[in-house]
């Protein structure tokens, strides 16, 4: 399905950016503890601590986007939107949710827990509620039109496939060769005029 695809585009996405950001964090940070070593022992440490930001960076930012990417097109594919598309209230749930569930995993008793989860609910909604509505809005000004789209598709194939079918492609590769040969073989000379000369 076209979700599914979607949710897995996004995911990586979400992923790639939390490793690069991870490893330029990982990189650009300085250890105390490796400031009287050799140069080349806190190279090899910049680097070690890049790629463990990097694969941090990568979890934390995927699972983030994973999770408010399938909250969203499921609650659109849930909904089933009039349109066809996606509304503000998807991308309001799925920040919601998404928030909710990073106060959950915050570590410490149950009331700390409690207490993340009811502020990620809070920030959720009111960061993700002008978010919403101004994506609603890029996509009303920015219409997206499949049904064209794919008409003017299948149009192209069906011709190409009926050229294509008219077409003999060993004959006209004979043809083209032997013009070919005709253009560039070497001329010989007649018997006759090698007799005279």
């Amino acid at each position: 399905p076209k979700e599914l695809a979607e949710w897995a585009g996004n995911t990586a996405g979400g992923t790639a950016g939390g490793m690069v950001y991870g490893a330029v964090r990982g990189w650009r940070a300085s250890d105390p503890k490796y400031q009287d070593v050799a140069a080349i022992v806190q190279k090899r440490h910049r680097w070690m601590r890049a790629t463990a930001e990097a694969t941090y960076g990568g979890l934390r930012f995927g699972s983030f986007v994973a999770v408010f990417s399938a909250v969203q097109l499921g609650s659109a594919s849930y909904r089933n939107h009039p349109s066809g598309g996606r509304d503000m209230w998807d991308t309001v749930a799925a920040g919601v949710v998404t928030a909710g569930a990073t106060g959950l995993a915050l570590p410490g008793g149950l009331a700390i827990r409690a207490k993340g989860f009811a502020l990620g609910i809070a920030v959720g909604g009111a960061m993700c509620l002008p978010l919403g509505f101004l994506t609603t809005e890029l996509d009303r000004l920015i219409p997206v039109d499949t049904e064209s789209g794919k008409a003017r598709d299948a149009q192209k194939i069906g011709s190409n496939q009926t050229t294509q079918e008219n077409r003999d492609l060993t004959g006209d590769a004979i043809k083209s060769f032997e013009a070919e040969l005709v253009r560039t073989a070497p001329r010989r000379k007649s018997w006759w005029r090698s007799r005279k000369s």
